[in-house]
């Protein structure tokens, strides 16, 4: 009776962490279709690459322009655009780290001495 609930407890433990890998699987997969469709909607020319000024139709990737174009030929590839996606996901904070309430000392107002 023991092994019975050790094997199915195992069994369990295994597909939870085959369902796990799939939907990390499939979130990456995700992730890299909503990046070449953004690289698309983008290259107004349809050349391969976004140039700064189809880039200042994205705020955040016109912000990002410059750093991203890594060989400085003036255009993004879809390897650049890629890098710069990552990279302004990794500076987005994130839901769990939610943001001060607090608003910002107002300098305008003169402190007592």
């Amino acid at each position: 009776m023991r092994k019975t609930i050790v094997l199915g407890l195992s069994a369990a433990a295994l597909f939870a962490t085959a369902a796990f890998a799939q939907d990390e699987d499939s979130t990456r997969v995700a992730a890299a279709n909503t990046t070449a469709a953004a690289f698309t909607k983008l290259d107004a020319d349809a050349d391969g690459r976004v140039s700064a000024i189809e880039a200042a139709n994205d705020s955040k990737v016109a912000q990002g322009f410059t750093a991203a174009d890594a060989d400085k030929d003036g255009y993004l590839s879809k390897a650049e655009f890629a890098q710069l996606g990552k990279s302004m996901e990794r500076s987005s904070p994130s839901p769990a780290e939610p943001r001060s309430q607090t608003p910002p000392p107002d300098s305008s107002i003169p402190t007592p001495q």
